[in-house]
């Protein structure tokens, strides 16, 4: 039950979560001197507030296939002070990791909470070689309060445990002749990937996204990872554009690839891949989500790849898993055709209590809507969603469902680039550089695309977009995105709605469930409006979004009920929640505290 009380608590110590007031923001203040037009609805601010990553391929014209995947991006609260820091993940060069001796490094910013970031990846022990960088995952897979990185990467993946745990528990053992200053031991980030046995390499190591999610409501997470194709140097294929200029190659010309799936027992992780069913089946997978489609109250496994049939691993309970993504309507599109998926939304976009898929497609094909029909079954709704023919001139990576003005309805957020260099002057009306991509949810099952160059402000510049993560980075209400771009700056999208529209929002810690509340399931009432949303296991394409839950509640100033239906089987419910604010959600505890927030302009 919520207690009045405990609304005006600050977060209580036993979530790990510190408190800052900071009401009003420095990127919000200079707004209105911005060079977007006034009605813009997204502005990127990445310089003003001191992000300033690049990041390089490595592409010297040789073009090397595994050039084109990377890289992906996350927003996370590393350090629980109620603010969403930036993690961006670096390539640098394409040659075999014997010839590389420079490599250019990720990149950790820290949230000021004013509107601002400092890089603080000198010392973090992210300060390293993490090897050719795809994506980024984010998950406190020990349960001990702090999230946990996992960086996939070409010919090795990197787990790195967050360190603050153990920093707080050195605080205050005082000095002593072996250790002269404890709290300073411990870099922020610790490489555990062969202790944690995650070291062997699979196949090539060609692996790109990857997601944590709790698939035996144990209370820890566990790991699936994507792999691509059986990539090498030597096994590079020379190519050709039409004008027989050197060209990237299309995927189909290598094979595809089995994936991972690790299991967590709370000391390590074991490689249950073929005792799970998951070596039954090879895709050139690009994206990941935990998701239960069938309500079953068990985390199935939805994965998009590239010009080979998705899956959709349906959790038969007993630690197998069956790829039905045929029978249930996914694999394919409508017509039976093979999409080239990369990047996975989830949403319940259409109220009916069911999420549905959102998978990012090629030129000259539709992005797929795939509309959970319920019964384990999805529907193509591309076309009578008004998703289909927008997309025809771009080619989409990372993609999200987000509520953009909070009018309690999700719209999509997606980011477009192309892979061939000289799309441009091969495809009419293609380029190789592409703006995003806004579509407004219109409450009938279908999406406005906003193209007006003065409401699109800076997601009008054309990139060459991959990773996307969606979150509220500043704490006023309305959900930023971060795009990490390929050879070219990283972008934070600041979101600069103007809409009256309340909004809330929750942070979830498990104590029976896995710590950080993944997977558990809000239904959520307020203005005589249902709605419902999980915390994601997964999403976009290389990138983790902030893993709170948000609703837009339009008019609503406060919220009649929430239900949270936690990994474990618990429930609790919330009563009379007052709009506007962003709370600590506790399982067997209700609201325990409550997050910073900023007033918006």
């Amino acid at each position: 039950m919520l207690l009045a009380a405990a609304l005006s608590l600050i977060p209580l110590a036993g979530c790990g979560f510190k408190s800052r007031t900071e009401p009003v923001l420095a990127a919000q203040k200079a707004a209105v001197t911005s060079g977007v037009s006034p009605s813009a609805l997204f502005e990127d601010v990445a310089d003003r507030a001191g992000i300033h990553f690049v990041h390089t391929s490595g592409a010297t014209g040789k073009f090397y296939f595994v050039e084109n995947t990377p890289a992906g991006c996350a927003f996370f609260d590393y350090d629980n002070d109620g603010w969403l820091d930036v993690f961006l993940v670096q390539s640098g060069p394409s040659e075999p990791p014997g010839t590389v001796t420079n490599r250019p490094r990720c990149a950790l910013y820290h949230n000021n909470g004013n509107g601002t970031f400092t890089d603080v990846t000198a010392g973090s022990g992210l300060d390293t070689d993490l090897g050719y960088g795809q994506g980024v995952a984010v998950g406190d897979y020990d349960n001990d309060g702090y999230e946990d990185l996992f960086v996939t990467a070409y010919g090795g993946n990197h787990l790195l445990h967050n360190e603050l745990g153990k920093r707080e528990q050195e605080k205050g053992k005082g000095e002593n002749a072996l250790h002269p200053t404890p709290y300073t031991l411990h870099p922020l980030f610790k490489d555990v990937t062969a202790q944690m046995g995650l070291g062997k390499l699979h196949s090539t190591g060609y692996a790109t996204s990857a997601a944590f999610g709790d698939y035996d409501n144990d209370g820890r997470l566990d790991l699936y990872v994507c792999y691509y194709t059986p990539w090498t140097w030597k096994a590079d294929k020379p190519c050709h554009d039409p004008m027989n200029r050197p060209e990237y190659c299309t995927p189909e010309i290598y094979e595809a690839e089995t994936h991972r799936l690790y299991h967590n027992d709370g000391t390590h992780f074991t490689d249950v891949s073929e005792k799970a069913g998951i070596t039954k089946a090879k895709g050139r997978g690009l994206s990941v989500a935990f998701v239960d489609y069938d309500g079953d109250e068990r985390q199935d496994i939805f994965v998009a790849n590239d010009l080979t049939p998705n899956m959709l691993w349906h959790n038969n309970g007993n630690g197998t898993f069956t790829n039905v993504a045929v029978e249930a309507g996914c694999a394919y599109d409508s017509s039976g055709a093979v999409m080239a998926g990369m990047g996975i939304g989830v949403a319940d976009y259409d109220h009916s209590g069911r999420e549905s898929l959102y998978v990012g497609n090629f030129t000259n094909l539709p992005n797929m809507l795939y509309r959970n029909m319920g019964g384990g079954r999805f529907q193509d709704a591309s076309a009578e969603a008004g998703l289909a023919l927008p997309h025809m001139k771009f080619l989409t990576f990372g993609c999200e469902f987000m509520d953009y003005d909070a009018d309690g309805w999700p719209d999509l957020f997606v980011a477009n680039g192309h892979v061939q260099v000289h799309a441009d002057t091969i495809l009419e009306g293609v380029g190789y550089k592409e703006r995003k991509q806004l579509f407004h949810n219109e409450r009938n099952d279908a999406f406005r695309e906003i193209t007006d160059p003065a409401l699109l402000g800076d997601l009008a510049v054309p990139t060459v977009a991959r990773g996307l993560a969606i979150g509220d980075f500043d704490n006023d209400g309305r959900l930023d995105a971060l795009v990490n771009n390929q050879n070219g700056p990283a972008q934070l999208f600041h979101n600069r709605d103007r809409s009256p529209n309340h909004w809330v929002s929750f942070k979830t810690v498990g104590t029976r469930s896995n710590r950080d509340g993944r997977h558990a399931r809000f239904v959520l009432t307020a203005g005589g409006v249902r709605q419902t949303a999980t915390v994601r296991g997964g999403s976009s394409y290389l990138s983790y979004s902030d893993p709170r839950v948000y609703f837009g509640l339009g008019p609503a100033t406060r919220v009649t009920k929430v239900e949270v239906r936690w990994p474990s089987g618990r429930q609790d419910v919330l009563q009379d929640v007052p709009a506007d604010a962003s709370y600590i959600v506790t399982e067997g505890r209700g609201i325990t505290g409550r997050l910073p927030t900023a007033q918006r302009p």
